[in-house]
């Protein structure tokens, strides 16, 4: 021990450095970019997020690797999954100057500090990607970065004076203004034509008049540029390219070539040039999304043109011989500070190369403001109150809280025999009202079943919750939306205390969801548990305890249970206009839509529930949950209901699963004709008519649907009232095709009667996909958000009677092989991706929205998919579930992207129809925050039609089904896939039709 402490501390600490450095050089010699992804965050984000950027770029090489070479001989699609996420893409070594060039760079750039106060303008040229800007731009400057759609303002001296509120002053002193003001622009992608004035905004001038301001364009904005400098913008020679990798090579000498250095100039930034592609290697690899480029003839720069290219790209990844190269990918002004790319560096599939293109920008934008001779103030005085509402700290009153009116107890049964299925339809299923949100291909301990290839069952498929709106705090909430006629609209709240005729309210669903909350207290994460004592010489009948962290493996609380239908779009797409600056938002009202609704289908409606049944599927516990408040009577009634619930559950499961209804209608089959709204020939027009959309550059995806609809009549049954019906259809449903977010759905009056005022429909959904979910973190501070977009479908095969079972799992083997092979299915994963990304960059913190997984396959009863994972932190002081939703809705799954300018043309393609809750979202908002919410599609919207005969009962029954267009999609192929979307609810509804006639 002495000689261990007399060893002196240099040497100590000369040989930490040192393993230290051996430590760093093998992950460097491995080709790991840990050390650089770790400082390429600012200082208070490297502990809390460095897994999550290190996310970001090393599964982007991994995956760049295994989805973007679709030509490659050399394939790494069969790797585990572990193989994968360990791979990383070595550093080229093909030079020692290159390699020095590279180190170089890595010390310059590498230490990556947050640039002191440099005030970034992001113009948002209304697209679905500059989010994913404004988050790597956050993470590179101390300032909050400025957000204003480009046609928030009228004009660009509108948008001055919103800055400066002195008077007008001339076009000469315009760039003097806003440059007091910022320090660089970036103009982000978007959809149209430069040409075209509506869709540029302010850009035009904002090019004009910033000759002295470094401007970056990206995309529409790299156009934006050219076309003001004179370059004409035409049609790519390559057609559209949208989610597609490029290979991009780019002139080394960057210097600017026109400065007179016998002028005498003494303003440094003349002499000062942006190196765009420092540090970054020859060919390297991007993401593009467009249709149009910059034109420079013959591919040079002609002398009397203010600006030339200094990238170009080599065909695309895999094809470079099919598609034309050479194409410009990068410019810059010869003297102005203004420079552009054709290509996405804010992409997941650019990575860590884009990041550093616009790190390299920051860093050029942050020296030309220390060479500038103007003396003038880094930050102008009043300039906090004109940052966006994004970037402004904002009090959140939906936080966790002490001293929420809401009190949430919790009791469980252990080891029930009782399944969701007998429960339900015990309980839940004569209530006009009731809901069942069904994992469906949820599994139990005892399960090992090795070939099921459903999804995990720890982040999907564990936990069902069922109720109804019977108890004494609970209320109905059903909105009317623009897409119903002007009387009908509006918010109605059905309480079941006091008076139970609704009350109408003049707000839209989310501002009542967020202002309840707040007026009940904000959320509360404090569950008291309550066990029953059975003992006799027990004074008291139950015990209370508070509930510790590790005891409930769920997270909900009860809360609001419901639907948002996708036409409350208007409303989110209203909100995102206003956070940017705008005023006065465009509604679209046209006749066509209301003519067409139907007027038992709500834009959205939610139950507040207070009492309901969550089962365990992995443990086959059930829990009682109660919702109380300060009535000590209210309170006591819950116990009773829990203790009867515990009574009920296990009646349930003492009694023989045969005395439940078992049949499910397989060997029952009814003809029915089902009607698309829009028959095939008009639905292929659809695609072409999408294709031309693409070519001229308004959209890089357009996801166009259908309704499929019938009119069903059936025997009425004596024994049951008309709502019980289509319980019956969502048994079959869920046994065809089990899901993991599948729901079941019941909103109807109290005597059954179909109101003018009121909602009479049911919701039969076997969905796979998750839309977003709200989960508490591990220390329960803050909150992870996670969305699971599914682009790609492919047929399952099922297999003949007796057909061996290796046989079908070799030939699903190969069709899942080749769904990950599909160009177009990529490219379609890709740009949702990305989309996503840009929706929780809106709420999420910056620097932490990754993505864990990247085009993953899952299987399904009937249909492979494409799945991908994208996830952010939500700091729960901030932001709350319902701003996710604002930010994020309707998923861009069912929109494509641009997600604005995509749902404009939507509308057109599919005749002002409203999609209903189709394409919208479904599932809970809980007491504590947290949320879970799926993508509403596979499913049917059943409502009744009036029968004049006692002894029959009718229903409309209609299918949303759809698919993506993009550049690459047939228009065949693209209607069998809708079909095929279609097929397992069509032929369950075959199948209750069937049972209910025989």
């Amino acid at each position: 021990m002495d000689r261990i402490v007399s060893i002196p501390i240099k040497t100590v600490m000369l040989l930490l450095c040192s393993l230290c450095i051996i430590s760093l050089q093998i992950l460097r010699s491995n080709g790991s970019y840990v050390a650089e992804a770790w400082i390429a965050l600012p200082p208070r984000h490297r502990f809390k997020q460095q897994l999550h950027t290190t996310n970001i770029f090393d599964r982007t090489k991994v995956h760049r690797q295994l989805y973007y070479q679709p030509n490659s001989q050399q394939s790494a699609l069969g790797e585990t999954q572990e193989q994968r996420q360990l791979k990383i893409e070595p550093k080229s070594s093909s030079s020692s100057s290159e390699a020095s060039e590279l180190e170089s760079s890595s010390q310059v750039n590498g230490s990556h500090h947050k640039l002191d106060n440099l005030r970034i303008l992001l113009i948002d040229n209304h697209d679905s990607y500059t989010y994913n800007l404004y988050q790597y731009l956050s993470t590179m400057t101390t300032h909050p970065v400025k957000v204003v759609m480009n046609d928030a303002f009228s004009t660009l001296d509108h948008f001055i004076d919103s800055l400066d509120e002195t008077e007008s002053r001339p076009n000469d002193e315009k760039h003097n203004l806003l440059q007091q003001h910022f320090d660089c622009i970036v103009l982000s992608p978007g959809p149209g034509q430069p040409s075209h004035p509506a869709d540029m905004g302010i850009v035009l001038d904002t090019i004009r008049y910033s000759s002295q301001i470094p401007i970056l364009g990206v995309c529409l904005g790299h156009q934006a540029l050219g076309y003001v400098y004179g370059r004409e913008v035409t049609l790519a020679p390559c057609g559209p390219v949208h989610g597609l990798m490029s290979s991009v090579y780019y002139k080394s000498n960057q210097q600017n070539e026109n400065v007179d250095s016998n002028a005498g100039a003494d303003d440094e930034r003349d002499q000062l040039s942006c190196q765009l592609f420092n540090g970054i290697q020859q060919n390297f690899h991007v993401v593009r999304y467009h249709s149009l480029v910059v034109d420079f003839p013959n591919n040079t720069s002609a002398e009397d043109s203010e600006i030339e290219p200094i990238a170009w790209c080599k065909g695309l990844v895999g094809n470079e011989e099919e598609y034309p190269s050479d194409i410009c990918m990068a410019l810059r002004h010869k003297q102005y500070p203004h420079v552009g790319v054709q290509f996405h560096p804010e992409s997941i599939g650019t990575g860590e190369a884009g990041y550093q293109i616009i790190r390299n920008f920051c860093d050029f934008a942050y020296q030309y403001k220390l060479n500038n001779e103007k003396d003038r103030s880094t930050s102008p005085e009043g300039a906090e109150s004109f940052l966006p509402a994004s970037a402004q700290p904002k009090t959140n009153k939906l936080v966790a809280s002490k001293t929420s009116h809401h009190q949430i107890y919790i009791h469980r049964l252990e080891g029930s025999s009782s399944l969701p299925e007998e429960v339900f339809q015990e309980l839940f299923s004569s209530c006009e009202n009731s809901f069942w949100l069904d994992s469906s291909t949820g599994k139990t301990q005892s399960d090992n079943d090795e070939d099921y290839e459903g999804c995990p069952i720890t982040s999907n498929s564990r936990f069902s919750i069922m109720g109804s709106n019977d108890g004494p705090l609970s209320r109905k909430i059903e909105y009317f939306g623009i897409e119903h006629p002007l009387e009908k609209r509006g918010l109605r709240v059905t309480s079941n205390s006091g008076n139970s005729d609704p009350s109408i309210i003049d707000t839209d669903i989310l501002s009542y969801l967020r202002e309840t909350l707040i007026a009940d207290g904000g959320f509360s994460d404090h569950v008291q548990m309550v066990s029953f004592n059975e003992a006799e010489d027990v004074a008291d009948d139950e015990t209370f305890r508070a509930a510790a962290d590790y005891e409930l493996p769920f997270d909900y609380r009860g809360g609001y249970v419901g639907f948002l239908g996708y036409e409350l779009r208007h409303i989110t797409q209203c909100s995102l206009f206003e956070l940017e600056g705008g005023h006065g938002c465009k509604i679209d009202d046209s006749e066509a839509s209301r003519e067409r609704t139907n007027p038992n289908v709500p834009t959205a409606a939610f139950f507040f529930v207070d009492r309901s049944l969550l089962f365990d599927h992995h443990t086959g516990d059930w829990y009682v949950v109660g919702v109380g408040n300060s009535d000590e009577e209210i309170i006591a009634n819950m116990i009773e209901w829990m203790k009867n619930m515990q009574s009920k559950i296990e009646d349930i499961g003492e009694i023989s699963s045969s005395s439940f209804s078992s049949s499910h209608g397989k060997n029952a089959n009814y003809a029915i004709d089902f009607v698309p709204n829009r028959p095939k020939d008009q639905y292929q027009m659809d695609i072409a008519r999408s294709h031309e959309e693409i070519r001229n550059g308004e959209s890089y995806e357009l996801c166009v649907t259908n309704q499929l609809e019938a009119e069903i009549t059936l025997p009425r049954r004596p024994d049951k009232k008309i709502h019980e019906s289509p319980f019956d259809l969502y048994k079959i449903l869920r046994t065809n095709n089990p899901a993991p977010f599948s729901a079941f759905m019941n909103f109807y009056s109290r005597d059954d009667a179909s109101s003018d005022a009121s909602a009479s429909l049911s919701i039969c959904c076997s969905s796979p996909e998750r839309f977003l979910s709200v989960k508490q973190d591990e220390f329960h501070r803050n909150f992870v958000v996670e969305s699971k977009p599914i682009k790609g479908t492919i047929a399952r095969y099922i297999g003949a009677e007796g057909e061996r079972l290796d046989m079908v799992k070799t030939i699903n083997d190969r069709i899942i092989q080749e769904l990950r092979e599909s160009t177009k299915d990529q490219a379609e994963n890709l740009m949702i991706v990305d989309l996503l990304r840009n929706d929780l960059g809106r709420v999420c913190e910056v620097g932490s929205v990754y993505v864990p997984h990247l085009m993953d396959i899952e299987s399904y009863a009937t249909v492979h998919q494409m799945v991908s994972t994208v996830r952010g932190n939500l700091d729960g002081n901030t932001s709350n579930a319902i701003d996710v939703i604002e930010a994020c809705f309707p998923g861009g799954s069912m929109t494509g992207a641009p997600k604005q300018r995509t749902m404009e043309i939507l509308n057109e393609i599919e005749e002002g129809v409203s999609r209903g809750p189709y394409s919208g979202c479904l599932g809970y908002i809980s007491l504590n925050g947290c949320m879970d919410m799926n993508i509403i599609i596979r499913s049917a919207v059943l409502t009744p039609i009036p029968n004049a005969d006692d002894s029959m009962e009718s229903w409309k029954a209609s299918i949303g089904c759809g698919g993506a267009i993009t550049a690459l999609s047939d228009s065949n192929d693209e209607y069998d896939e809708m079909l095929l979307k279609s097929r397992i609810v069509r032929h369950s509804i075959s199948q209750w039709a069937g049972l209910s006639a025989s």
